[in-house]
């Protein structure tokens, strides 16, 4: 019997893996997919999140695509265009994935890949979990980082089904490029952008320029997603008329996608198990991005289970402390992400982009709020206040 059984290999489930395999348990990761393997998403981080998990700093090679310096943010009407400089490193999931699963087994965690889990269940003592082919896989432990459909939310009782206005439905695709037509378009600086309520629906849209691919990206909250492949074919020809995309553009390698951006799980535990990641609405609701949130909390949780299981304390009332420390360490963050959705998702994203061109600070914040930073959240009552002392300032013609 293992003493975790981990559902889920992407960022949140192998990063759990390695820390709690380095430490000598015996961890088993399940994954209904084969290694490496593609994963849907834009592939942009904060460059922080290499010297935060610094067992990647010696991997860098095998997934850093670029680091782009300048972010693009365009309005919902397309009059207003604000650039702020942030750095943002770029990776193909592909790659970044496969390195985060192949740390986790050189610490010694088994993988059992190309297998579905069906069902777990939840003994006093132990967890089993049920795979497709019959067999089972027990563990004292369960830990849920299988994504935005998780099997162990629901067979845990802690999220049954996301709403729809919880849930953001992307489709994405990675565009072949030579390096010559991505600096024409981005510059060697890689500029990256970001677009708001495209074709007056709230979401988003993106462009990432990498070493050679371009990622092109369209997000729309679950209630407005309906007709979303016509929605991204409108979305490319606007790019190719704006000579952001080639017109002989390659995007047979486009997939849908979703991800909650809703706000997290009410809650996050229940005896012998954790959510992490999506699995837990561990993302940001401004701009989809998970990857950070996901590999801090896997972090955490693996401290928190090893300390559990140490002293034999698996029980709800001994596991708050993982939801104390993850609220404590990003919490917040997602919370102020949330508030910021519901801003630029109304009707004022035009007027909000009006000020913003007005002052640089603002343009700062704001730019700030679109990479996965670890040391930059947006402060939404600051950006308020600024927004307000603006246009205080315009009416007075200073």
């Amino acid at each position: 019997m293992y003493d975790v059984v981990v559902i889920g290999a992407g960022p949140a489930g192998s990063t759990a893996s390695y820390y709690l395999a380095k430490e000598g348990l015996k961890v088993c990761i399940i994954d209904k997919e084969s290694f490496p393997r593609d994963k849907p998403c834009g592939g942009g981080f904060s460059t922080g999140l290499i010297d935060e998990f610094p067992y990647l700093q010696k991997r860098t090679d095998d997934f850093l695509k670029g680091i782009a310096k300048i972010g693009v943010l365009h309005s919902p009407n397309r009059r207003v265009v604000l650039q702020g400089k942030v750095d943002m490193a770029l990776t193909l999931r592909t790659d970044f994935d496969n390195v985060l699963f192949e740390c986790a087994l050189e610490q010694g965690a088994d993988s059992c890949t190309k297998t579905r889990a069906k069902h777990v269940k939840f003994h006093q003592n132990y967890s089993e979990v049920i795979l497709a082919s019959g067999n089972s896989i027990k563990g004292t432990v369960v830990l849920g980082a299988d994504g935005v459909t998780s099997l162990v939310a629901r067979e845990a009782g802690l999220q049954r089904r996301w709403p729809k206005d919880n849930i953001t439905a992307c489709r994405v695709a990675e565009v072949p490029a030579t390096n010559e037509e991505i600096l024409e378009r981005y510059t060697e600086d890689l500029h990256y952008h970001f677009f708001a309520n495209l074709g007056g629906l709230p979401g988003y849209g993106w462009i990432f320029p990498k070493r050679d691919t371009i990622n092109i990206g369209l997000g729309i909250v679950g209630t407005h997603a309906q007709g979303l492949p016509r929605i991204f074919n409108s979305f490319v020809r606007f790019l190719k008329h704006e000579r952001l995309l080639m017109n002989n553009a390659d995007l047979s390698s486009a997939k849908g996608a979703l991800i909650p951006t809703g706000g997290p799980v009410k809650k996050s535990f229940v005896d012998n198990c954790l959510l992490v990641g999506d699995a837990a609405g561990m993302v940001s609701p401004l701009t989809g991005g998970g990857i950070v949130f996901a590999m801090r909390a896997a972090r955490i949780a693996a401290r928190v289970l090893l300390s559990a299981l140490e002293h034999d304390k698996l029980k709800e009332n001994s596991l708050w402390r993982y939801e104390q420390m993850w609220q404590y360490n990003f919490g917040k963050d997602l919370k102020e992400q949330l508030i910021a959705q519901k801003i630029f998702t109304s009707p004022f994203t035009d007027l909000l982009f009006e000020i913003g061109k007005r002052d640089e600070q603002i343009q700062a914040m704001v730019s700030e709020s679109m990479v996965e930073s670890s040391d930059s959240e947006l402060d939404i009552k600051k950006l308020i206040i600024r927004s307000l002392l603006v246009c205080l300032r315009g009416s007075l013609g200073r």
